[in-house]
């Protein structure tokens, strides 16, 4: 379509491709995010976090009390996750395992483990991690961790002395 002009003005156009660059836009201008499509973009984020202190003495997997709930807006998208688990102590000559979760089923592991004997002393420190994940689903899903003691030995524990740990939950268009 031409230009075309009447007694008021221009009332209507077209640009042609590529002849609009960075510098002819004012550094004010705001673009409304929903006008911003392309693989990558953060659509939205999601965070939790606990101080629960929680123990185990068994290879059972036991829940943190970490936990946060996303709903993603396209079937499409990753969740990219982020866990920070924190005041984890491994004591006894053993070791922790950690595994994200989405709903019942272990996404991701993690591990820790203690290199020293039986006598030394406690060791606390942390787990992270990350895992993007391919939900394919638009309905509110959980992700959350847990874990166990790596050979069934008392003195492993998360979240001790009050530490916070986190989960940040990212959804990613694509």
């Amino acid at each position: 379509m031409a230009i075309t002009i009447n007694g008021s003005g221009i009332t209507s156009a077209n640009i042609a491709d590529d002849t609009i660059v960075n510098s002819d836009i004012n550094s004010s201008a705001a673009i409304a995010g929903s006008k911003l499509t392309g693989t990558g973009k953060v659509l939205q984020v999601v965070q939790g976090s606990t101080t629960t202190t929680v123990n185990s003495s068994t290879s059972t997997l036991a829940d943190t009390t970490l936990t946060a709930t996303i709903t993603p807006t396209a079937t499409t998208s990753k969740i990219l996750c982020l866990v920070e688990q924190h005041g984890c102590n491994v004591a006894n000559d053993t070791g922790i395992t950690l595994k994200l979760f989405r709903g019942a089923s272990s996404i991701h592991q993690m591990s820790i483990y203690q290199g020293y004997t039986a006598s030394a002393s406690d060791i606390r420190g942390g787990i992270s991690g990350s895992y993007l994940d391919s939900p394919a689903t638009t309905s509110a899903t959980t992700y959350k961790t847990q874990f166990n003691s790596k050979l069934g030995i008392s003195g492993t524990a998360v979240q001790v002395g009050g530490e916070t740990s986190t989960i940040v939950l990212m959804e990613i268009g694509v």
